[in-house]
């Protein structure tokens, strides 16, 4: 096998071409990848009824486009398609006139790349798929063989990635490609099987087209908290609301003070002191179930105890005046000769 110098001049010059329109590869999302590169065909055996012969073929020239997706955990897939050409140098060790082989492929490759804490990243990878190859030699015996096949396709993968920035990387790698046997028929109408095996170095780039990582933003210095001015002193408590009316209740036709009247009048006693009250009107009741005139004497004793209570307790008997209202005044209007509790009643009040 020879390798042309055109040939390793044209892989070179793509190379370098490419380079300056590197942008990105991130490591996860979309990309789309390009590669050229040189190509070396195995000798390929060709066998037939009545033929058996051996092919060789120069160093050739290989070409490939991928669109794929990188998982953000090493792996990645992509679909790929490729073309390659080799010219034949001998047949069974004789010179042929002219032919080549050439061959349109497309694979579905997987890849796992081996993250560094450098921007290197090796790579292997596989890929199954299709092939059309096509075989071209003549004359081949007393004949000539011009023909194509289809056949599945293999390639191994093993190579290096270079990170440019956080989208492009540039490869290089070699690649191990073959396909099953391959069925030609001559231009007399024989029909030859043959295999087809091919070595090939490449070299390429990556972009893609997911959002580059954010770079880290420095996080903003606590600002300096001034210092808290002191709580203002608790407000004095506020001044006690002293009640201004109490009412005390009497059993029918009574004046004696029941405990429940008792308590109500040791809290009018109690307030009066702590609000300074200076005047007290206790205005005796009662309700409409007796004489009139009854009712106004019965309304007078009962005005009469609640006095003398709050003297007991404390308030000056100067400080009392004392009414008597009788029937007049219900608190709860009802028809003459009713008995309702709530009319038989002193009210204190602080004027």
């Amino acid at each position: 096998m020879r390798v042309r110098g055109n040939t390793k001049t044209l892989i070179f010059a793509v190379f370098a071409a490419i380079l300056p329109f590197a942008s990105n590869a991130a490591d996860k999302g979309f990309y789309l990848g390009a590669g050229l590169g040189a190509n070396w065909t195995r000798e390929t055996d060709i066998t037939g009824i009545g033929t058996n012969l051996s092919a060789d073929f120069d160093a050739g020239w290989v070409g490939a486009v991928a669109a794929g997706w990188a998982y953000g955990n090493g792996l990645r897939s992509e679909i790929e398609f490729g073309y390659r050409r080799n010219d034949l140098d001998s047949l069974s060790g004789a010179v042929a006139g002219s032919g080549d082989a050439s061959s349109w492929r497309g694979t579905i490759n997987a890849y796992y790349d081996f993250k560094t804490e450098t921007p290197l990243t090796p790579y292997v990878g596989v890929g199954l798929g299709a092939a059309r190859v096509s075989l071209e030699a003549n004359p081949f015996g007393a004949s000539r063989l011009d023909d194509s096949d289809s056949a599945f396709a293999y390639q191994g993968i093993a190579g290096v990635g270079y990170r440019l920035n956080d989208r492009a990387q540039v490869f290089a790698d070699y690649r191990y490609f073959a396909t099953t046997s391959l069925d030609f028929t001559t231009a007399a109408g024989t029909s030859v099987d043959a295999d087809y095996g091919n070595h090939t170095l490449m070299v390429g780039l990556r972009f893609g087209f997911a959002a580059p990582k954010p770079a880290p933003k420095e996080e903003p210095r606590p600002a300096a908290q001034p210092i808290p001015a002191p709580a203002p002193p608790a407000p004095p408590p506020a001044a006690r609301v002293v009640p201004r009316n109490y009412l005390v209740f009497f059993d029918w036709d009574k004046a004696d003070l029941a405990p429940e009247a008792l308590r109500t009048i040791a809290t009018a006693a109690e307030d009066a002191k702590k609000g300074n009250v200076a005047r007290i009107r206790a205005t005796g009741h009662a309700d409409r179930s007796g004489p009139e005139a009854y009712n106004l004497r019965l309304s007078m004793r009962r005005a009469v105890a609640v006095k003398n209570e709050l003297v007991r307790l404390g308030i000056a008997e100067k400080d009392i005046a004392l009414l008597a209202k009788g029937e007049t005044e219900p608190l709860v209007p009802t028809p003459d000769g009713v008995r309702e509790p709530q009319n038989r009643r002193v009210e204190i009040v602080f004027p």
